[in-house]
C-alpha cells in the first residue's frame, strides 16, 4: 500500500471539514431566512393593514367607490402607502379602494381575519386581512409569493456569500497554520540529507513542536545504537585482526621451519608445530565467525524446545577423544530438563565452555559437565534449567570473574593458551536466551565453575 503524505492528508481533511461546514452553514442560513423572512413579511403585512384601517376617518360615509386616487388617507407612521398593496372592502361586496396593482378580486374572499396563502387570478399571494369593530370595511394588505421569496433569497445569498468568504479565511489561516508546522520537519529533513555518512550525532529537538519529542528521541536512540554497533564492529575488526596477525606468521615460521630442515626428526616437530598452530588457527576464524554471526544477528533465532541433556551428551561425545589423547577426565552428570532453545547456538556455547575447560586444566585433571532442573534448595528458583562446566585447574581470581566475558579478555599469566573470544560468545548466547551466568570455585574448590540458568519449560521431578 502506498504511503500517503501526512501534509496532504491534513489538507484533505481540512477540505472536507470547510465543504462539510459550508454546508451545515448553508442549510442553517437558508432555513433560518425562510423562518424568519416568512414571519418579517407577515407581520409587515399585518402592520400595514392594521395601520391602514386605522387611518380611515371614523365619520367616512364610504359611500360610492373612491378609488386609490380619492381615497384620503393619514400616512401612517413607519409605512410607506406608495410601496404597498391592499384592498379595502366595504361590508364584505364593495371595493372601496385599492392600490395600483392590487388585483380587483379580494386578497381573501371569505373576509376572514389572520393570514393565509391564496391564490387570486392564478397568482400565489401571501395576505392578511383586518375587519373593524362594526363589521363594515375590510382592509387586506397582500404581497405577491415571489417577491416574498425573491427577498429571501437575495437576503440568504448576502449571507452565503459573506459566511463563504469568512470560511475561506479560516481554510487559508488553517493551510497557512499547517504549512508552518510542517516547516520545522522539512527542515530537520534537510539537516539529515546533508549529512555525511557515519554521522550519528544526535538531532536537535529544542525547535522542534513537542508533538515531535518523542520521535526524534527515539530516531536519536536508533543513532547511537548503530554509532555503538559501529564503533564496536571498528574494534572486532581491530581486534581480530591483530589475533589473526599472530598464528598467520606463525604458520608462516613453522612452514620455513619445515621445508629448510634436512633432518627428519627437525621437520616431524616443526610440522607437529605447524599442525597445532594451524588447529589454534582454525578454532580461532570458527570464533570469530560465530561472534560475527551472533552480532550481526544474520540468523533470526530459532526457539523451540529442546532436552538440554541430549545436547549436552552429543557435544561432549566429540570432546571424549581429545580428552582422552590429552590425558584429561571428562565427567557426566545429566538430567532430562526441558529449555526453548536455538539448538545451533546452544551447541556453540557448550563447545566455548568446554574447550576453555580442556585448555586450562593441565593433564592428569578433570572436567565435569552438569544439567538438569534447579531444586528448591538450590541457588536458583525452583523449575529454572542449570548448565555447569567445572574444572580443577588454575582457576580464575574472584576479582577478575566477571572480566572474562569481555571480548579479547585473557585473565592473568593465561596468555598464549586462548583468544579470548569463547566466553564473550558464552555471554552472548546466554542473553539471547534469557539466562543468567554465575561463576565461582570448580571441582573441590579450585579451577573455576561457570553455571548458566535458563527458565525451564516444565520441571520433571523424581
Amino acid at each position: 500500500m502506498k504511503a500517503s503524505s501526512l501534509n496532504a492528508r491534513l489538507i484533505l481533511v481540512i477540505v472536507w471539514v470547510i465543504v462539510l461546514s459550508w454546508l451545515a452553514v448553508a442549510g442553517v442560513i437558508l432555513m433560518q431566512f425562510s423562518l424568519n423572512q416568512t414571519s418579517t413579511s407577515d407581520t409587515e403585512l399585518a402592520t400595514i393593514a392594521t395601520q391602514v384601517l386605522r387611518t380611515i376617518p371614523a365619520d367616512a360615509t364610504l359611500d360610492g367607490e373612491a378609488g386609490w386616487e380619492g381615497l384620503q388617507l393619514g400616512q401612517p407612521p413607519g409605512l410607506d402607502l406608495e410601496l404597498l398593496l391592499f384592498q379595502i372592502w366595504v361590508d364584505g361586496q364593495r371595493l372601496y379602494a385599492a392600490t395600483p396593482g392590487a388585483p380587483r378580486s379580494p386578497f381573501k374572499p371569505d373576509f376572514g381575519d389572520g393570514l393565509a396563502s391564496t391564490v387570486v387570478d392564478g397568482k400565489k399571494w401571501r395576505v392578511y386581512s383586518v375587519t373593524d369593530g362594526a363589521g363594515r370595511v375590510t382592509v387586506q394588505a397582500g404581497n405577491p409569493q415571489d417577491v416574498v421569496d425573491k427577498d429571501m433569497r437575495d437576503a440568504a445569498g448576502h449571507a452565503l456569500i459573506l459566511a463563504t468568504a469568512l470560511l475561506l479565511i479560516v481554510a487559508a489561516a488553517m493551510r497557512f497554520v499547517t504549512r508552518n508546522a510542517f516547516q520545522s520537519v522539512r527542515t530537520l529533513s534537510q539537516a539529515i540529507r546533508q549529512r555525511k555518512s557515519l554521522d550519528f550525532t544526535p538531532l536537535p529537538m529544542d525547535r522542534l513542536p513537542r508533538e515531535l519529542h518523542p520521535f526524534v528521541a527515539s530516531f536519536n536512540s536508533l543513532l547511537q545504537q548503530l554509532d555503538e554497533a559501529i564503533e564496536g564492529e571498528r574494534r572486532f575488526i581491530g581486534n581480530a585482526a591483530h589475533e589473526l596477525r599472530t598464528p598467520l606468521s606463525a604458520l608462516q615460521a613453522q612452514a620455513e621451519i619445515a621445508l629448510s630442515a634436512t633432518d627428519p626428526q627437525d621437520k616431524e616437530a616443526a610440522l607437529k608445530k605447524l599442525l597445532a598452530v594451524a588447529e589454534r588457527s582454525t578454532r580461532l576464524s570458527e570464533q570469530l565467525l560465530d561472534l560475527a554471526r551472533i552480532d550481526a544477528g544474520a540468523k533470526a533465532p530459532r526457539h523451540a524446545p529442546a532436552d538440554l541433556a541430549g545436547l549436552v551428551q552429543h557435544v561432549v561425545q566429540e570432546f571424549e577423544v581429545y580428552a582422552s589423547q590429552n590425558r584429561r577426565s571428562l565427567y557426566l552428570d545429566v538430567h532430562p530438563c526441558m529449555i526453548r532453545c536455538d539448538i545451533d547456538e546452544i551447541g556453540i556455547l557448550l563447545r566455548n565452555l568446554l574447550d576453555n575447560a580442556m585448555r586450562y586444566t593441565p593433564e592428569g585433571g578433570n572436567v565435569l559437565v552438569r544439567c538438569g532442573y534447579e531444586s528448591l534448595a538450590g541457588l536458583g528458583r525452583a523449575g529454572e534449567v542449570y548448565l555447569e562446566v567445572s574444572d580443577d585447574g588454575p582457576g580464575v581470581e574472584a576479582a577478575e570473574r566477571q572480566a572474562i566475558f569481555a571480548r579479547f579478555h585473557r585473565a592473568a599469566g593465561t596468555s598464549g593458551r586462548g583468544s579470548g573470544i569463547g566466553l564473550s560468545l558464552v555471554a552472548a548466547i546466554a542473553k539471547s536466551h534469557h539466562a543468567t551466568i554465575n561463576v565461582g570455585a570448580g571441582l573441590e574448590g579450585r579451577g573455576l565453575m561457570v553455571r548458566i540458568r535458563f527458565p525451564g519449560i516444565k520441571a520433571r521431578h523424581g
